[in-house]
């Protein structure tokens, strides 16, 4: 210490000690973004699906995730939350740890759940980190086969309900669901008459579609293709704008002349708000891979779902502009919330 006074020294030990500290920092940042990148994966995943066991998005998320998990090398358990379309499991997710290990399905009656019922305590647009878009899902216009054999399209399906007004009922995948929405709407411009009778998903809204007890439903392909190739029940017209591969031969409401009425769902990806990005971008890039594999297309088609990729901006932007546009049509129409 020759030479150096006490103060100088002072000044060099502090100046060490800073040192130390930032090199500290450095490592524990790097130790951070290895957590939340190189090393993740390095646990199962729990994926959130917001509606029960045997529907279309509980069997469209189980083929994801069996893809998804051999991709990233880890488990990717489901976790089924049913309730009020979704809104149940959205309202809890939302306060999940952002770190990569809790997901969950974002679907369209989801989107629409804000609107239409209340006391929900999530927005989809802003609540959320989106993901990634994964699949279609086309929406049928069928009815049962023995109860309207004479209804062959929509032109005669609308002029028997008018013919039966107050007789005849329809039903869909749910209350607030993109075929009720859209079925509303129709009626709203007078093409029909049909009042909506509600169930609490699509498997007991289609046990009573073919009982008869409902004979008109708006369905998604999913839950109808089976029942359709069994004819037990006769598809009207495809809610989507172009036609089915599954359905070729069914003409799209736009071709029957109705346009402007279609209603198609889809199912995507989104994490807690404050997901590191570097996560996000990992899983979007993995999706991208696997959504292009013919193996998930072929499951998929079998189960009359449609791969469908899309980036984590263009899927926040769908999210967005499908919570304008079917707010818009629950407001204009008056159907209010439950």
């Amino acid at each position: 210490m020759a030479g150096i006074t006490k103060r100088q020294a002072l000044a060099k030990g502090m100046a060490l000690g800073a040192i130390g500290v930032a090199a500290f920092a450095s490592l524990c940042g790097a130790a951070q973004a290895n957590t939340d990148t190189g090393a993740w994966p390095d646990r199962p995943i729990r994926l959130v699906v917001p509606f029960p066991p045997g529907g279309p998005t509980d069997g469209a998320a189980r083929v994801y995730a069996e893809a998804l998990a051999r991709q990233l090398g880890q488990p990717v358990v489901i976790e089924n939350k049913p309730g009020a379309s979704g809104a149940v499991a959205a309202g809890q997710f939302r306060t999940a740890a952002p770190d990569g290990y809790t997901l969950m399905m974002m679907v369209t009656p989801t989107i629409m759940a804000p609107h239409f019922f209340k006391n929900v305590k999530f927005h989809p647009a802003t609540d959320f980190a989106s993901v990634t878009k994964i699949y279609d899902l086309p929406n049928v216009i069928a009815v049962n086969a023995q109860s309207l054999p004479k209804v062959t399209d929509l032109k005669s399906l609308f002029q028997y309900a008018k013919a039966q007004p107050a007789t005849l009922d329809y039903t869909s995948s749910g209350a607030g669901s993109s075929g009720h929405l859209s079925m509303e709407l129709m009626k709203s411009a007078k093409l029909h008459t049909m009042q909506h009778v509600a169930y609490k998903g699509s498997a007991p809204a289609m046990n009573d579609t073919l009982g008869g007890v409902v004979p008109v439903i708006y369905a998604d392909m999913v839950s109808a293709l089976p029942h359709i190739r069994s004819g037990r029940l006769k598809a009207l017209a495809v809610g989507t704008p172009q036609r089915v591969k599954a359905l070729d031969g069914v003409q799209t409401m736009a071709e029957q002349g109705f346009g402007g009425y279609e209603a198609s769902s889809w199912g995507g990806l989104v994490a807690p708000r404050d997901t590191p990005r570097a996560i996000i971008d990992k899983l979007s890039a993995t999706s991208r891979q696997l959504l292009a594999t013919d193996e998930v297309r072929d499951r998929f088609e079998k189960i009359g779902v449609t791969a469908a990729y899309l980036n984590p901006q263009d899927t926040e932007g769908l999210i967005r502009s499908d919570y304008t546009r079917w707010g818009e049509v629950v407001r204009t129409n008056g159907l209010g919330a439950e």
